[in-house]
């Protein structure tokens, strides 16, 4: 699990095995699409403090490791 800081500034744990997507809300925010389903049967998403550059990085050397 990885620790992330989203836009309400709490903590978020993610698994990186479970990361469908990352990509761009807002400058230095990101989305995380997870592989689960939602209420609406729409991957799950979460934003993220961090560029997708950041975010991603961070996502590889965990899942390496």
């Amino acid at each position: 699990m990885i620790g992330f800081i989203n836009t309400h500034n709490q903590p978020v744990y993610v698994n990186p095995a479970q990361v469908l997507y990352v990509t761009v809300y807002e400058a230095e925010v990101s989305i995380i699409a997870l592989a689960v389903m939602g209420g609406s049967g729409k991957p799950v998403s979460i934003y993220v403090r961090g560029s997708v550059d950041e975010v991603q990085a961070r996502l590889v050397s965990r899942a390496a490791a």
